[in-house]
């Protein structure tokens, strides 16, 4: 018996193909409960459960200051040289403290810390929808150093991670310390004669 049949007439295979039945409808093929993205799946409840879990064990409890959209913001130099930020978030993170670095410069010395800090991707859209984390926002870690201890960090570059079904589970974040500029500090870690208060909105400067 030969293994293939090349007198066998293409055309007509073709058109059998074409016109056979299948078992499933078409609705059933677009949202069938196996089917890899489906945001209801077990599979993806579970995945972002156990992501939640892991971030609440090993993180640490940080305060997330939102900054505000306001109308002196540059965006082609991405900065804003009076930021004003809402009420602080407490939230759960993962961050690996680096070691402190100082630099000398003209002024003196600046001490520069950059780290990386993880959360729950799930968690920070309940917080805050679909704005999410952008450049600018400032995060507090509670970094137990000796001598220098570095608190306030602003957002560099924010990245979705570990994707599961086409969906993130995590939020990873670039930061870097701030300045001594008061005008870009928030409002707790400032003197008491420094911050204006409007509202739930504060801006730290004049």
């Amino acid at each position: 018996m030969a293994l293939y049949n090349f007198n066998v007439d293409l055309a007509e295979i073709n058109s059998n193909c074409e016109t056979a039945d299948t078992y499933m409808t078409d609705p059933q093929q677009r949202h069938t409960p196996v089917a890899i993205h489906h945001d209801e799946s077990p599979d993806l409840k579970l995945a972002r459960k156990l992501a939640r879990e892991m971030i609440n064990v090993s993180g640490a409890e940080l305060k997330l200051y939102i900054r505000t959209d306001n109308a002196d913001y540059d965006s082609v130099w991405d900065v804003d040289p009076d930021p004003t930020y809402w009420n602080c978030i407490f939230i759960k993170g993962f961050f690996k403290p680096q070691p402190i670095e100082a630099l000398l410069s003209e002024w003196g010395v600046d001490t520069v810390n950059k780290t990386e800090v993880a959360f729950t991707y799930h968690d920070i859209f309940e917080q805050l929808g679909d704005r999410m984390l952008r450049v600018g926002d400032v995060i507090q870690l509670p970094y137990n150093s000796i001598n220098i201890r570095p608190k306030n960090y602003r957002i560099l570059n924010v990245t979705p991670s570990g994707n599961f079904r086409y969906n993130w589970l995590y939020l990873t974040c670039q930061v870097e310390t701030l300045t001594a500029d008061v005008s870009v500090r928030v409002e707790d870690d400032i003197q008491m004669d420094v911050p204006e208060q409007t509202g739930g909105v504060y801006r730290e400067s004049n």
